[in-house]
């Protein structure tokens, strides 16, 4: 049974008044039986005095001839029977001759003297002329009548103290427990949402301290509370309202909250729900794997329109720093990549007039030569007919750059949109390291080549390789014979795949790196200027990055097995 606190205060006090109240009443009426025993012996102690008294007479009347012996004891013993004197004894030479006690069991006695036993005291006296033994027997009851009557006044005075005091106890308990249940039943409600109870105590005690401070307690919990509830709010208000789409989860990847952004984005169309969620929870579960952060974005085919969510994951840490969850944070980026593809468009429009302007410039100029390749063909061709041979021949060669003009032209302007699937980097660069072992061997260049062999990308497997082999052909080109050229890959702290070509060529000068992307640029009298612009293009549609400074850096985003 569980005991509230009215009780558990009640019933320590209640048996500790009752053990109190008992052990004195028990003390009492000990006390009340040693003195009943006491005042007992000392009127034994009279009897037995007033009976060798009586029978000090009788002897000196024996003294006196006036009875003899025989007579005087048979007298002593018949007034002693016919007192009937309680509990006395006569003993005669270990003989009892008068025994009015109840069970006598002693036979050694001294001349005088008290023999005490368990339940029993033996008071006597020895008469030494006629050899008796004269005592008297005291029975040691403690609950004699004798003894209850003499303290049923001092048994009646505890019963009532008892009563009293356990009347007493109840209100003293009931005094401290009122207060302490009242702060109870407060916490209860408070515990339960109601902020406005309040313990009504005028008490100026330790109980009437401690209400006014709970009272002072709830009224601070109470403004606390409205402040968080107008921040909690505030900042659902951002949430909801912000255009970021927010999702949270635990540990393991169960949401914990979205807000309206996010479910607009995800139904924005219906058809795509299941997708959007898989890809979502994907990247999440991949946060919480490398227990970093991650950014991506996402195209699904919307009909014959598209839909781009960006999506960035990172990790929900607590005040000491330890992992409790993933923030997950997306935008509907659909607007922003239609602007970048008019941009886009508006850029190879403008590169296109670059182009165009350029174009007219290079093919002038083999046109040049072959117009008046052609008209001296024409004077000479009835007079030296040797020398038409190499009048054809240059020709030929300015055909030829008009024809690779036109290959870069296509290759740059041509919209292709890349076909992404996993490739070994590694693989795709040996095999265009093959694919111009002529050039390289023709100069005895010396490959110095130090390659990661799980180096693995998603990227166009076609566009790569092209990338490849522009860059290495751009270098093969630009050193002399028995040059070194050295080629890295690896894979950084950021998962990124690292590619390093570098060569002992005349290299690039510091005002001109800033241009050799630009649309016909170039050094190399027998080049277009379009190879570089093709190799930015498509590293940049691969979602690679290209730096050039006195070598080429590439990086392309690492292949994940979980992606």
């Amino acid at each position: 049974m569980k005991l509230d606190i009215e009780n558990k205060i009640l019933f320590p006090f209640m048996i500790l008044i009752m053990l109190s109240i008992i052990v004195l009443g028990m003390v009492s009426y000990l006390n009340g039986y040693h003195l009943l025993l006491d005042t007992k012996e000392r009127h034994i102690k009279e009897e037995l005095k007033e009976s060798i008294i009586y029978i000090e007479d009788l002897n000196e009347r024996i003294t006196k001839g006036e009875i003899k012996i025989k007579n005087a004891k048979k007298e002593a013993i018949n007034y002693f029977e016919r007192v009937d004197k309680k509990g006395i004894f006569i003993i005669q030479n270990g003989n009892k001759i008068l025994d009015n006690s109840e069970d006598i069991k002693i036979n050694n006695f001294n001349d005088k003297g008290k023999i005490e036993k368990e339940e029993v005291i033996y008071i006597y006296e020895r008469f030494k002329p006629w050899n008796w033994i004269i005592g008297y027997e005291l029975k040691k009851d403690i609950f004699s009548k004798e003894l209850l009557d003499m303290q049923k006044d001092t048994l009646l005075i505890a019963i009532i103290f008892l009563v009293i005091s356990m009347e007493a106890t109840i209100l003293i308990a009931y005094n401290i427990s009122r207060p302490i249940k009242m702060l109870a039943d407060t916490c209860n409600k408070i515990a339960k949402g109601d902020l406005k109870e309040k313990i009504h105590l005028t008490r100026k005690d330790e109980i009437g301290v401690l209400a006014r401070a709970f009272n002072n307690m709830i009224y601070q919990l109470q403004l606390n509370t409205k402040k968080l509830l107008k921040m909690k709010n505030f900042n659902e208000d951002i949430l909801n309202n912000t255009s970021t789409g927010m999702i949270t989860t635990d540990r393991e990847g169960n949401i914990i909250s979205i807000n309206k952004s996010a479910q607009k984005i995800i139904l924005k169309d219906k058809s795509k729900k299941e997708e959007i969620n898989k890809s979502l929870k994907k990247q999440v579960n991949k946060t919480i794997k490398l227990e970093e952060e991650i950014n991506d974005v996402y195209e699904y085919a919307l009909g014959d329109n598209e839909l781009f969510i960006d999506v960035t994951t990172s990790l929900l840490k607590t005040e000491d720093s330890k992992f409790s969850g993933v923030i997950c944070s997306f935008n509907d980026i659909t607007n922003r990549k239609r602007i970048e593809k008019r941009m886009e468009k508006v850029n190879r429009l403008t590169s296109t007039g670059q182009l165009a302007a350029g174009l007219a410039h290079e093919i002038r100029n083999p046109l040049s030569g072959m117009r008046m390749s052609v008209q001296i063909l024409k004077r000479r061709l009835n007079n030296d007919k040797n020398s038409n041979k190499e009048l054809l021949d240059g020709t030929l060669y300015e055909i030829d750059r008009i024809n690779r003009l036109v290959s870069d032209l296509l290759n740059y302007a041509k919209p292709h949109h890349p076909e992404y699937e996993k490739i070994d980097g590694a693989f795709i660069l040996k095999r265009s390291l093959e694919l111009l072992r002529k050039n390289y061997e023709k100069k005895d260049i010396k490959i110095n080549i130090n390659i990661n062999d799980k180096s693995y990308i998603y990227v166009d497997k076609a566009q790569i390789e092209q990338v490849f082999i522009n860059i290495l052909a751009n270098a093969i080109n630009a050193m002399d014979k028995e040059g070194v050229l050295n080629i890295n890959m690896d894979i950084d702290s950021k998962n990124y795949l690292k590619i390093e070509i570098k060569d002992n060529g005349c290299g690039i000068s510091k005002k001109n790196i800033s241009k050799i992307f630009d649309p016909f640029f170039t050094t190399d009298s027998k080049g277009t200027g379009l190879g570089l612009s093709v190799v930015h293009k498509l590293v940049v549609e691969n979602k690679g990055l290209i730096k050039v400074n006195s070598k080429f850096n590439l990086e392309f985003p690492h292949f994940f097995e979980s992606r």
